[in-house]
Formats: C-alpha cells, structure tokens, sequence
C-alpha cells in the first residue's frame, strides 16, 4: 500500500470513529433528555397533588440530568414561590432567563415574586422584558402585573394605561378592568370605577370580588339600593366566605 492510500485509509478510519463517537454522544443527549422528562412530568404530578416535597425533589434531580433546561428552572421556581420560598424561587426564574432570554413566562414569574416582596422597580423591569418577545403568547399578564406595580408606586395614571393595554389585547380580561376599577377610584374618577367594575363583572360573573368593591362604592356615594343590590350578590356568590362577612356589615349600615 502505498503512502498515499495508508494515509486516506487512516484518514477514513478516523472519521469513522468520529462520526460513532458523536453518534453515542446524541444518543446519551437523548437519552438524558428523556430521563429528565420522565422526572420533570413526575414532578409537576407530585406538585398537582400538592406533594410539593417530593415533587421539588424530582425537579431537582431532573435538573441535575438536564441543567441546560430553562423549563424545568422555571418549575422549580413556581414550586419555592408556592411555599413562599422566595430567595430560591428569584433565584431558579433567573437562571430560567439566563438560560433563555425570551422567555417571557418566567420574566413574568420572576416580576411577581417581587411584586410579592413589594419590589415594585425589580418587578417592572420583569414585566418590561417578558413584554419584549414579541412572541409572547399571553402579554395581557405582563401588561397587567405592569399596571400593579405602578399602582403600587402611587402611579395610578400609568397603572391604568397598562391595564387598558392588557384589555386591548385580551378583551374579556376581568382582573384588568377590576383592577382598573381600583386605580380609577383611588383617583375619584367614580364614573369610570363604576364602568370598569361592571365591565369586570360582565366577563366574571360567578366572581364575587367585583360585586363587593362595586357594592362598596355605591355606598361610599350614598346609593344604598344599587350598594344592596351588589353586596347581597357577594354574599350570594362567595363561598369560601371572604368578601360575604363584610358586605353584611355594610348591609346592616344600609338599613
């Protein structure tokens, strides 16, 4: 054999082995991946059923198999901020957006943690980056969680141009218009509390929260009947008895 062929017959070799090697490395790829699935869908079923130890725990081993999943960060997050573990949920949102910066749901996440810890700037700035994916699928949460923070801030002007946003692109968003009621009314713009309170109710009418605030309001503008009319409507709808016990004792004021 000559040089020439020893060479491309070594030449051949190699690249076969290359091309086996990278082969076995996809397919352990692969297989990890299905690994951390299988924990990642065990988790979420644990954490469903409010087994949030165990479930918290086939998270983290999922991520241990697939540490470059920003889907199985974010989980783990959304589980530390159900048991109010706040430092361990920022800290998996971010890692959720290192891993990936379009990822709007977790930006959201993360936002409403501070919202939580009364973080009003952390949280904006949240909001403001899930809303720069312009492929965002539910931008009305970001928009809304937006007009919070600012209506936290004492910026009620700027919490209602945020919340008539998040009704723009989701029309039949009841949280908005409730909120937007509160930011209205804060302002002593009684007619259009009054809108959006109704407007609220239209697209949630099983809620009892509406009713009350509403019901609230026409007491607090010396309308008695309307006032009765919606705290009795709270009382009637609220059944885990949250709103009900004070829309009674507005109603004996009525009398």
């Amino acid at each position: 054999m000559t040089l020439k062929l020893r060479r491309c017959a070594t030449l051949t070799l190699c690249l076969s082995m290359l091309a086996f090697a990278l082969l076995g490395c996809a397919e352990d790829r692969a297989l990890r991946k299905r690994q951390a699935q299988a924990k990642q869908d065990l988790g979420r079923s644990l954490l469903a059923q409010g087994s949030y130890t165990a479930g918290l725990g086939e998270l983290v081993e999922a991520a241990e198999i697939d540490p470059d999943n920003p889907e199985i960060q974010n989980e783990i997050a959304l589980a530390y901020r159900e048991v109010e573990m706040y430092p361990k949920a920022i800290a998996h949102f971010t890692k959720a957006v290192e891993l990936d910066p379009d990822f709007s749901q977790a930006y959201n996440n993360l936002g409403t943690v501070y919202l939580i810890l009364k973080k009003w700037d952390p949280a904006i700035s949240c909001f403001k980056n899930a809303l720069k994916n312009n492929l965002y699928a539910t931008p009305h949460f970001a928009y809304n969680n937006l007009g919070l923070a600012y209506y936290n801030k004492g910026e009620s002007h700027r919490a209602i141009e945020y919340y008539q946003k998040a009704v723009q692109f989701q029309p039949s968003y009841s949280r908005s218009y409730h909120n937007m009621a509160i930011a209205f009314e804060s302002m002593e713009q009684w007619e259009k509390a009054i809108e959006s309170y109704k407007k609220s109710i239209r697209y949630a009418p099983d809620n009892p929260v509406s009713y009350f605030y509403l019901g609230r309001l026409y007491m607090k503008l010396n309308q008695p009947t309307l006032a009765a009319q919606n705290l009795e409507e709270t009382i009637r709808l609220d059944k885990q008895n949250i709103y009900a016990p004070e829309a009674r004792r507005l109603l004996r004021e009525a009398e």
